[in-house]
């Protein structure tokens, strides 16, 4: 309908091939294909154009009601799309952070009509959703490769302890896990506080029962008023040791750094998903003095080991995420 609405509005099939971007030929082909299922000509062909027949005129009379109907119910279907298209995007961990701050913000200003839906979990909640389609991509920390997703190193960070003004290992540069067996440790209920507590008894060697962690059902800045009051301690993540909480002082934890990373699912992907992580990927590519000044490490290498078909990253045996 489209190539005989152009071909009658610009007198020839060579104009209207030239005005809908496709070959004179399949004009010809597809018109012909018409008048041959209606058993007449609706053009007159000549040398220096095409021409409406008595029929051809009263066919597109009829058809341009219909044409406009279809390119009425695509605009609202268009509209209707429009409304709902959005990203689905969980995370472990505060969108406060220096890395996740930078690429939302960013992506909203170069893409305000896609709507961003955020959720929170742990990093095996994450894993799930994304398994479950509830996902499209996921931010997480400390992850091994998956069959079947593909994952892109974002930052690192180092942890830190933090402890009221007034605590003794505030005299100290850098703190050992050797200082922390005896601590009183206050975490939240939350994703970020259900991992604090494991990595805890992992560094720390102990059993639950054997370690003093408190998990308290508040707010993460309730969390650091009730450590500025000398409640406890806790480890939080480079980037929060950047801002100014009164009466709390960090120190580093002599211990690895915590990796972030994007993960999603192999293979085809939205166009607003590939601008998203584009996104990501330069800003991953930042030199080392933008990482610092957010209190972060740039990642070594962006893209994780593929995962082969019998065993995890780099070898090792896939673990309980997989």
């Amino acid at each position: 309908m489209r190539y005989v609405i152009a071909a009658a509005e610009t007198g020839s099939f060579r104009r209207a091939a030239l005005l809908l971007g496709v070959a004179q030929s399949a004009i010809s082909r597809r018109i012909r294909e018409v008048e041959e299922e209606i058993g007449g000509s609706l053009f007159h062909r000549h040398a220096t154009g095409a021409e409406l027949t008595q029929l051809g005129t009263r066919f597109l009379r009829q058809a341009q009601l219909g044409a406009n109907h279809i390119g009425f119910a695509i605009d609202s279907a268009k509209s209707i799309a429009l409304a709902d298209r959005g990203l689905r995007i969980g995370i472990f961990g505060p969108l406060t952070l220096g890395f996740l701050s930078e690429l939302f913000g960013q992506y909203r200003r170069d893409n305000p009509q896609v709507k961003l839906r955020f959720s929170e979990g742990s990093s095996l909640e994450l894993v799930v959703g994304l398994r479950r389609r509830q996902l499209d991509v996921a931010v997480l920390t400390n992850v091994s490769a998956v069959r079947g997703y593909q994952i892109m190193n974002l930052w690192k960070e180092f942890l830190y302890l933090a402890m009221a003004d007034s605590d003794i290992l505030t005299a100290r540069d850098k703190i050992c896990w050797n200082d922390l067996r005896n601590r009183h440790f206050v975490v939240t209920d939350l994703p970020t506080g259900d991992f604090a507590k494991r990595y805890l008894q992992q560094m720390l060697e102990g059993r639950s029962d054997e370690l003093d962690i408190e998990q308290l059902s508040v707010t993460r800045e309730s969390l650091m008023q009730i450590v500025a009051q000398g409640g406890g301690v806790t480890i939080v993540g480079s980037a929060h040791s950047r801002f100014d909480f009164a009466g709390i002082s960090f120190r580093p934890i002599d211990t690895a750094p915590l990796s972030y990373a994007a993960m999603h699912a192999s293979g085809s992907s939205s166009r607003d998903l590939e601008r998203l992580l584009s996104s990501a990927k330069s800003l991953a590519q930042r030199d080392d003095a933008w990482f610092a000044q957010q209190g972060l490490i740039r990642p070594s290498c962006l893209c994780a080991p593929p995962l082969d078909r019998h065993r995890g990253a780099r070898g090792r045996t896939p673990d309980r995420l997989q």
